[in-house]
């Protein structure tokens, strides 16, 4: 088999999760995330730029991914006193949909959601869904103090539903020091059973709660996982198992640059145990089906 065949045989490659890069100064790295990441003087310090993720990603083969972008100052007015962030929203929902345009074919966008903002929140998944082309809403409850299940939350899971939208939820400890009890796998479950048509898919894995996590991606047909903030070598087997054996439908590989290297996370992704129809989604075939090719 030629090099040029061989290439051509492997799978298409669909990056879960890429946080758009952090310009100069636009963040202050957690300290307890360099440390637990090992990634002092890295991307995450701030002042790559998306011509410099495209490159990596043209190097290494990456067709598309999903490029997220979370703002952390959209809060409720109880929590700050502040208006609602619907600028703010808007701003990051432009600056997603003008890499879009500027690089068609590359990227599906995803913003982030406070979900405090109760029904403002709904309206907030609607602006981005429909006047920016949004295909994903991201939910971190470690950031938002309330939990996956909290009702709080339920006006914008019902928005996204409405609108087609897929929901990302962060699942297990968080690597900054936040509390992991907001993330805990099982709470997936009474949104997955109220939202069944919502594709939800649980970010992180949901460690220590492992066992959840398989136990979440077999009982509900709307649920799904991705590999983003673990180095794939250390995916726990038992999620290796379930993608191999069970259902090689569910699981996707996520880089989520750039608290983990591209490189390092696709090199180490593509030598997993995984083969077949369990290696292609993986790889990239379940990200595509879920969050839609980007056009």
């Amino acid at each position: 088999m030629t090099d040029q065949t061989a290439a051509s045989a492997e799978p298409e490659v669909f990056d879960a999760w890429i946080n758009l890069p952090y310009l100069p100064g636009e963040v202050t790295p957690d300290p307890s995330v360099v440390a637990r990441f090992k990634r002092g003087n890295s991307a995450y310090e701030g002042g790559e730029t998306i011509a410099d993720v495209l490159a990596d990603m043209d190097r290494l083969g990456i067709a598309a991914g999903v490029l997220t972008k979370v703002p952390r100052d959209i809060t409720p007015p109880f929590v700050h006193g502040t208006k609602s962030g619907e600028q703010v929203l808007r701003e990051t929902c432009e600056r997603l949909a003008q890499i879009q345009r500027d690089h068609p074919g590359r990227f599906v966008t995803s913003v982030g959601i406070d979900p405090r903002l109760g029904y403002e929140a709904a309206r907030h998944v609607r602006i981005a869904v429909r006047e920016y082309g949004i295909k994903c809403i991201r939910i971190i409850p470690m950031f938002t103090g309330i939990a996956i299940d909290d009702k709080l939350a339920y006006p914008a899971y019902t928005a996204a539903c409405d609108e087609g939208a897929v929901v990302s939820i962060n699942v297990g400890v968080p690597g900054p020091m936040k509390p992991a009890k907001l993330q805990r796998t099982i709470l997936i479950d009474e949104v997955a059973l109220t939202f069944p048509d919502l594709k939800l898919v649980m970010s992180h894995l949901g460690d220590p709660w492992i066992s959840e996590t398989v136990a979440m991606l077999i009982k509900h047909p709307n649920v799904y996982a991705m590999t983003a903030g673990w180095a794939p070598k250390y995916v726990p087997e038992q999620i290796l198992t379930f993608a191999q054996r069970r259902n090689p439908g569910k699981l996707m590989w996520a880089s989520d640059y750039p608290i983990l290297p591209i490189e390092r996370t696709i090199v180490e992704g593509r030598a997993l145990p995984l083969t077949g129809a369990a290696r292609e989604g993986y790889l990239g075939a379940n990200a595509a089906e879920v969050f839609g090719k980007p056009s």
